[in-house]
């Protein structure tokens, strides 16, 4: 795409952009002075990572930019998805990876992750400023709030932001500026679909400004609007129910009669009609211990007889009676409609003092479908009138679990069921994002300028959910009599509201307290519900479902003013004057989190809260007083082989209410050698405070599904201590003793915030060069190499990394206190929270290359217009993530979201009116599963699995103007239709421990078309 044209030129043209800046006098005048005779007026030369305003000096740290015309013939609308073709940003998250049950508080959000350091550890600005988070809790910019439209160019500068604009740049800074003093009507119209069906996107957007009072005054106003439908799992072949393919354990591995030319020697194998082993939508019924299933389901729900298929170990089987997997998938893309309006103004009060504000509002809504409610151990009384003939036999015969002497508490069968008769889960997210600047900037001299602003923003979050159960409606509703009066099927509480149903034995059982003080005193209109098959009506459903309505608010407040200049008039160095900023901010940040009361009364009562940080009001705030300032200072100039040679310096002092003062600072430099070469170099310290989440979440119940390290299947695909740390954790050797988790559902466990958390401290340099040889006009090249080191990283241990860490390290270690097991060996509880003791590192090339040419430079006489090549590449040669101290590195290089290579070329042709793009987009190949399961077990699955395939996407586009003032465009994004690999899509168990979520290496859209109209008056 030509958008690529910009971002792959993007560190070459910062360059390009120092040197041509550079070769003025050392004593360059003032953007706002008067040109000399003869001289050429230059604006005013602005570099994210910087508030200096001397033109001579730019960035030392490489900076990449994204024009406002690459944006538009991207034929992409949404940020994210623009930004992730940069390399740099390749592991951002966008809405296919929050398209999944797990993530119902945050679908939709689309945030931007440098160098795959986090989201959290991103700095996004617009104009230079700080913008409103849009995840409750985290300081995450929502990019759904900033408009396409009003992008003028989006500025990328890797790591040590921290000392310039505070936290949360550790990683680096994503600065969106925003288009100003804008005069005409720029209007653009697109319509976007696939090749395949779903997924289809209208966009509209305006953008108008006026000058009035002589230019002393300018509006703008904009809109726009985005809707893109949802992409389901019926969309495409490739996740649709009965064609999906899933890897899981071979069944040969159970069953040695099967055809190994069918299914293979290797211990995964690609299956379709993968279901579960012990539920079924109408029910898996349990009646006696005589049953032959696998499972030991004995029945149907309609009384028919269970049907095993093949075994595939765990709790997944080919075929049979189970419910499929298949049917928990959730859209492969959540719909998403935004619209934002917005209105700026600038006012001179005279000519050098300026008024200057704006305000934006954006709402923009989500919604996507969840997977049902589901039982493992429903109890059915014996005397439950919808119990079917042949069940109700089974479990009275000798030998049955209605007889006096089973373990049940009374006389009855258990039932296991996924409930999509009773209706899957919906969820709605709305989020409203205001932000209002308003400020003053002028020049206290020629050389001096100053700019105070107060910048105010708010994110309003309503996430309601349909369908939700009422567990105590629900376990009063199946808990069905014949009422002996009339001899109708009624709930057992219409006959007696104090009659406290058993519930799910296995899993949510319903609390007396509950039953006495919520459900009782309100027991009037129950529905009985028979369970036995897909039967509930429509009428048991509204009552037994409701909407559960959770939302969140995010304040922000930014206090900002600082002087700018440099110190021609008074005060220069040999080689010119020094440039300076001195500045003061104030930051406040407050979120708030009101879980629904159905999740309050969760809480309360200890049922039905399933889901992270949920059940509890989360609320807290903090703010920081800081004090920054930047020098650049002119060095040398005009020396042999040292044309230029200039240092920048910068400095923050901040006090927070949490945790107390941090230091950040910034060296750099630039050291022009020729008119050719220039060479650059940064060292930085940056800091990451907390983020409210981290410091205040408060201890909620939350449930985690435990893939057990010692289960003897992965035992051995840990560290050198994990088989011996197992072997005394359990008493007996896992795998001798051929141990298995079978615990099939979630565990509970407690989740919360630390309020002693400190600050992360990450260490960042950066070294590169770049050419742009005179012999080769247009021609422009830089390398770049950069190394982040973060220490003392916060990191929440989530109760899977828990337990590997307590049976990969050296005992003791205080991972093995916040976990237990039960007597059979499986963990059954643990307790989650975050500490400062993890350490990233990355390091890694930029590399990237421009040339500009027209064909009668050489000689051509014949004028075919200008041709543009762009070639951008990242090599990442570290990216490594150490859990605690002791541990060792675990790297994450080269695995899906973090790939080794990443390249875009770009080719534009320009002539006359036409415009025609090519681009390609390409990353290597990257792994499935970790090199110790490889090492491990070479035979898990055949070769080609080892590895999710390379990308490589071809993009065209094609641009006629009329009249230079209209546009037609149309084109095709990933135009040869690649899809996403062999199962990687849709959600649901493998059987082997592991799910699929998401698609890689590609979204699932394949080929793409969009078509524009633009116009400019």
């Amino acid at each position: 795409m030509f958008l690529k044209s910009s971002l792959l030129s993007s560190s070459a043209f910062a360059g390009v952009s120092a040197l041509l800046v550079m070769a003025a006098p050392a004593a360059a005048q003032d953007a706002a002075s008067p040109a000399a005779p003869g001289d050429v007026a230059v604006e005013e030369l602005v570099v994210t990572g910087s508030r200096l305003r001397l033109q001579d000096f730019t960035a030392p740290a490489p900076v990449s930019t994204v024009t406002s015309e690459a944006i538009a013939r991207s034929g992409i609308t949404n940020v994210t998805d623009l930004m992730q073709s940069y390399p740099a940003l390749v592991g951002s998250t966008d809405s296919q990876d929050l398209a999944n049950a797990g993530n119902r508080a945050s679908v939709g959000l689309n945030l931007l992750n440098l160098r795959n350091l986090g989201e959290k550890r991103t700095l996004v600005l617009v104009d230079g400023r700080r913008h409103v988070a849009g995840d409750p809790g985290s300081s995450s910019v929502d990019t759904n709030a900033i408009p396409v439209a009003l992008i003028d160019r989006v500025e990328v500068q890797t790591g040590g932001a921290s000392a310039v604009y505070g936290a949360d740049g550790v990683s680096g800074v994503v600065n969106f500026i925003t288009k100003k003093n804008f005069e005409g009507l720029d209007i653009r119209t697109q319509y976007s679909w696939s090749d395949l069906g779903g997924g289809e996107t209208s966009f509209l957007s305006a953008v108008g400004g006026k000058n009035f009072l002589g230019g002393r005054l300018n509006i703008m106003v904009a809109g726009e609007y985005s809707n893109t439908d949802a992409l389901a799992p019926q969309d495409r072949k490739f996740s649709r129910p009965g064609q999906r393919e899933v890897l899981i354990n071979n069944p040969m591995r159970y069953d040695s009669g099967l055809d190994a030319s069918v299914w293979g020697t290797y211990d995964l194998s690609f299956a379709r009609d993968v279901r579960y082993i012990d539920t079924a939508t109408g029910g898996a019924v349990f009646s006696n211990d005589n049953a032959s299933s696998r499972s030991g389901a004995n029945f149907q729900g309609d009384g028919q007889p269970w049907r095993d298929g093949l075994y595939a170990g765990g709790f997944s089987m080919i075929g049979g009676s189970g419910t499929p997997t298949d049917l928990f998938q959730t859209e492969l893309l959540p719909g998403l409609e935004r619209w934002t309006g917005y209105v700026a103004s600038t006012f001179e009060l005279s000519s050098n003092h300026r008024l200057f504000g704006e305000f934006k509002y954006n709402n923009a809504k989500t919604a996507f479908t969840s997977q049902p409610t589901f039982d493992y151990g429903i109890f059915v009384p014996i005397d439950n009138p919808f119990i079917p003939a042949s069940i109700r036999a089974s479990a009275l015969a000798p030998g049955g679990w209605a007889t006096a002497d089973t373990w049940l508490p009374e006389p009855g069968v258990l039932v296991g069921r996924d409930n999509f008769d009773l209706g899957q889960v919906q969820r709605k997210v709305e989020r409203e994002t205001f932000r209002s600047v308003v400020g003053l900037e002028g020049d206290l001299s020629p050389n001096v300028a100053y700019n105070l602003s107060y910048t105010y923003g708010q994110t309003k979050e309503t996430n309601r959910e349909l369908n939700n159960r009422n567990n105590l409606r629900w376990f009063a509703a199946i808990d069905a009599v014949r009422d002996p009066a009339t001899g109708n099927i009624v709930c057992r509480s219409s006959l007696d509201p104090s009659a406290i149903p058993y519930g799910d034995l296995f899993g949510n059982s319903i609390d007396a307290a509950a039953w006495t003080s919520v459900y009782a005193p309100n027991a009037r209109g129950c529905v009985p519900v028979n369970i036995f098959g897909d039967n509930v009506s429509d009428e048991a459903r509204a009552w037994i479902n409701g909407v559960a309505q959770s939302s969140a608010k995010i304040e922000q407040h930014v206090l900002n003013g600082y002087i700018s200049g440099n110190t021609e008039g008074f005060f220069s160095l040999p080689a010119g004057p020094v440039g300076f900023v001195l500045g003061a901010e104030y930051r406040k940040e407050k979120s708030r989190y009101t879980p629904s009361d159905d999740e309050l009364l969760g809480a309360q009562y200890g049922y039905d809260v399933t889901w992270l940080g949920q059940g509890a009001i989360s609320t807290g705030a903090f703010d920081v007083y800081e004090l920054f300032g930047e020098l650049a200072a002119p060095i040398v100039r005009d020396l042999p082989f040292i044309q230029s040679l200039d240092v920048n310096l910068a400095y923050r002092f901040s006090d927070y209410s949490t945790i107390s003062t941090t230091h950040t600072w910034n060296v750099g430099g630039q050291w022009r050698v020729t008119d050719d070469v220039m060479i650059r170099a940064s060292r930085a310290r940056a800091v990451r405070a907390p983020n409210i989440n981290e410091l205040f979440l408060p201890q909620s119940q939350t449930f985690r599904t435990i893939t057990d390290p010692c289960d003897y299947r992965n035992v051995n695909a840990g560290s050198q201590f994990r088989l011996a740390n197992c072997t005394a954790a359990l008493g007996f050797d896992p795998v001798a003793a051929q141990f298995i988790n079978t615990t099939s559902s979630s565990v509970e466990g407690v989740i919360g915030g630390n309020p002693n958390l400190g600050p992360e401290k990450g260490d960042t340099w950066t070294l590169g060069a770049v050419v742009t040889p005179r012999f080769a006009p247009g021609l422009s090249l830089s390398v770049d190499y950069y190394r982040i080191r973060l220490k003392d990283a916060v990191n929440l241990f989530t109760a899977n990394t828990i337990i590997e860490s307590c049976y990969d390290l050296e005992q003791p270690n205080t991972f093995c206190d916040l976990f237990t097991r039960n007597g059979a060996g499986f963990v059954d509880s643990f307790q989650e929270y975050s500490v400062n003791v993890s350490k990233y590192e990355t390091e890694g090339f930029d590399i990237v290359a421009q040339y500009r040419f027209r064909p009668t430079d050489f000689g051509l006489e014949r004028d075919l217009g200008e041709f543009q090549l762009s070639l951008a590449a990242n090599r990442t040669t570290k990216l490594e993530f150490t859990e605690l101290e002791g541990a060792d590195p675990s790297s994450e290089l080269g695995y899906a979201g973090a790939p080794k290579w990443q390249a875009n070329f770009d080719l534009t042709w320009m002539w006359n009116d036409l415009a025609v793009n090519y681009g390609f987009n390409w990353f290597d190949k990257t792994k499935r599963y970790t090199d110790e399961r490889r090492a491990s077990n070479p035979n898990y699955v055949p070769e080609k699995y080892w590895y999710y395939s390379e990308r490589a996407t071809h993009d065209i586009q094609v641009q006629y103007t009329l009249q230079d003032r209209y546009a037609l465009y149309g084109g095709v994004n990933n135009f040869t239709n690649q899809l996403p690999d062999r199962g990687t899509t849709g959600v649901g168990s493998t059987g082997a421990g592991a799910f699929t979520s998401g698609a890689t290496p590609v979204g699932p859209l394949g080929r793409y078309f969009y078509m524009g109209v633009k116009a400019s008056f």
